[in-house]
């Protein structure tokens, strides 16, 4: 159990570290009205996890060895995600290697926030599809409710380090440096907990 709440853990941390600098925008220009961003978030984050577990349960009817293929999706993700951290230098507006989202503007209601989430979201729904497909009804329950407390943790968070300004900058350096790790680690996991290397190598 305590393996699958740290996978849980690792696979929420790696797809969300650029959202967290777009929440810090949204909650630094929220002023005083941190609420709705929480709401916001809270409401894009949970849209992207009903999704992926609707497509997690079409897949499920695939034999198990091949539900261990959608694991190639978290390793690709990571490997793009590396190519942009240490790969050839290319011009970005902050040069953290952080996907760019058009600043917030004063007054941001919750469904900006939201919209927000959900248009960056493609990297959760590439590593919470295998992650649900490849585990129990029961196990995905347990990773459901770590994400949502992981939610809340992340708006904590980005609370916290708004009021903290200078904190931001280590964590946007090595946060990004480690994200593509952590995202072939989830991928890895994947195609090893459904038993698809021997599926494909006779392993």
């Amino acid at each position: 159990m305590l393996s699958l709440v740290a996978l849980a853990i690792a696979a929420f941390a790696a797809t969300n570290v650029d959202n967290l600098f777009v929440l810090l925008a949204f909650v630094a220009e929220a002023r005083g009205h941190v609420g709705r961003v929480v709401f916001g978030q809270y409401a894009g984050s949970l849209a992207l996890i009903v999704i992926a577990m609707g497509l997690a349960a079409l897949l499920r009817s695939l034999p198990p060895g091949y539900v261990g293929l959608l694991g190639v999706l978290p390793i690709g993700v990571g490997l793009s995600k590396g190519w942009a951290r240490f790969g050839p230098r290319r011009a970005t507006p902050d040069d953290t290697g952080a996907q760019a989202v058009p600043p917030a503007k004063p007054g941001s209601a919750w469904w900006t926030v939201a919209g927000v989430a959900i248009a960056n979201g493609s990297d959760n729904i590439a590593v919470y599809v295998p992650l649900y497909a490849g585990h129990s009804r029961l196990d995905c329950g347990v990773i459901s409710l770590v994400f949502v407390v992981m939610i809340a943790l992340w708006c904590a968070g980005a609370v916290w380090l708004v009021n903290h300004p200078l904190l931001g900058a280590p964590i946007r350096r090595y946060g990004t440096a480690l994200l593509p790790v952590i995202l072939l680690v989830v991928g890895f996991s994947v195609i090893a907990e459904n038993d698809t290397l021997r599926l494909v190598f006779g392993l």
